[in-house]
């Protein structure tokens, strides 16, 4: 079957291209999905909520070898894409931008009400891409369709439960593109079972500090969640993406329990309020029972000692810990635990368009590009943001 335009992939980019072909009238469109249904990654976006975009994005939140600038500035403002589509957004205190009912199905409803004539080819897994005179051919495990364009849109490698296991890229090294090995983001950082096991399940609050060989390479604020096995949380999520996996022993992690507090004068105003208690008693004041036991292990300090013998060296021990604990950094969390993929095609191989240099007709767009962006709506906004730039070229309108 020919088509004038075939999209692999409905997630969000693909979904943006087709909803972006079908606002400008284009017909002969189809989007060819490998589930049942469409969009099953955006559902589970935001713990269910979508956190679609984030105010305030400007090229430089995000990394990569592909100049996002462009493109980001031809789509503009993704409430106003929303709100075209009949979707009303509300922006939360830190600039999340989510659906005013706070619920992801209402994005996937907003996009697939406004696919128009496009043709929704459901559980068609892609097995090839390749060039024809005029165009290209795409096959699938049961047919095999002719256009005059392609627009790549079938994702990364995280969440492969959802749909995206990175498997499709292989169609674009098989035609010589250059691409960078993808790298799980946006996930928790593992480290030592036996300092983490008495945490898990804790909690905290704290400035986070990746450290690489001892150097400070980023520092977030937030709450850090501690399991068996890693160190989770928006704040850590954030530094996944600056760990070199190839030398994963040079990183390290260091929290800060008491930001914003001089934690000498947080201690000794503890030591004069708890007088007659235990160290370890002294510290719940201000941290979690089973944390102030690692702290005080930490710091070479019995947790049964009573806190009026806590003298200078040992307070200033407690104080030294508490203004940053350092866990090693013992690997990344696999791409099933990962919310997005670093790597992907290599922004020399794409002009300003998205498409792929040495195959016209051919475009790679959303976390197939290598382009990543914090958590908190920035990879959202760039599948939106792509998909479309992507839909607009290659219909020439």
């Amino acid at each position: 079957m020919q088509y004038r335009l075939l999209i692999i992939g409905g997630g969000a980019s693909g979904l943006a291209a087709a909803v972006t072909a079908a606002q400008c009238g284009a017909d002969g469109v189809a989007l060819l999905e490998r589930l049942p249904r469409p969009g099953k990654k955006i559902l589970a976006t935001g713990n269910g909520r979508c956190n679609l975009s984030h105010a305030g994005i400007v090229p430089g939140d995000y990394a990569g070898s592909f100049d996002v600038s462009q493109i980001l500035a031809n789509f503009g403002d993704a409430v106003a894409f929303f709100e075209g589509l009949g979707l009303l957004c509300r922006t939360d205190g830190e600039g999340r931008i989510y659906p005013y009912s706070m619920t992801a199905a209402a994005v996937l409803d907003a996009l697939r009400m406004q696919l128009g004539g496009t043709s929704l080819l459901t559980d068609s897994q892609v097995t090839g891409l390749r060039p024809i005179p005029g165009g290209w051919r795409v096959e699938t495990e049961t047919a095999s369709y002719t256009s005059a364009r392609v627009i790549f849109a079938a994702g990364g490698h995280a969440a492969p439960k959802h749909g995206t296991d990175g498997s499709a890229w292989a169609m674009l090294d098989a035609l010589g593109i250059p691409l960078v090995p993808p790298k799980p983001i946006l996930c928790p950082l593992r480290s030592e079972a036996k300092l983490l096991r008495p945490l898990k399940g804790l909690r905290v609050r704290a400035d986070v500090t990746l450290l690489d060989r001892g150097k400070a390479v980023r520092t977030e604020s937030g709450e850090v969640q501690f399991t068996e096995t890693a160190l989770s949380g928006i704040c850590l999520f954030n530094m996944a993406a600056h760990v070199d996996p190839s030398r994963i022993g040079d990183f390290s992690v260091r929290i800060c329990v008491l930001p914003g507090h001089d934690p000498a004068a947080v201690l000794y105003a503890l030591q004069a309020t708890r007088a007659g208690q235990t160290a370890e008693d002294m510290l719940t004041g201000i941290i979690h029972r089973p944390l102030a036991r690692h702290v005080l292990k930490t710091a070479q300090i019995r947790a049964d000692l009573p806190c009026e013998q806590l003298g200078y060296h040992e307070m200033q021990r407690l104080g030294d810990v508490l203004s940053g604990m350092v866990f090693p950094v013992t690997g990344l969390a696999g791409f099933d635990q990962a919310q997005a993929t670093a790597g992907g095609v290599r922004g020399v191989a794409l002009d300003e368009h998205l498409q792929v240099r040495s195959c016209p007709g051919l475009y790679v767009t959303g976390e197939a590009v290598d382009v990543h962006g914090p958590c908190g709506g920035w990879q959202l906004h760039w599948c939106w943001a792509s998909g479309a730039a992507a839909a607009h070229h290659a219909l020439g309108i």
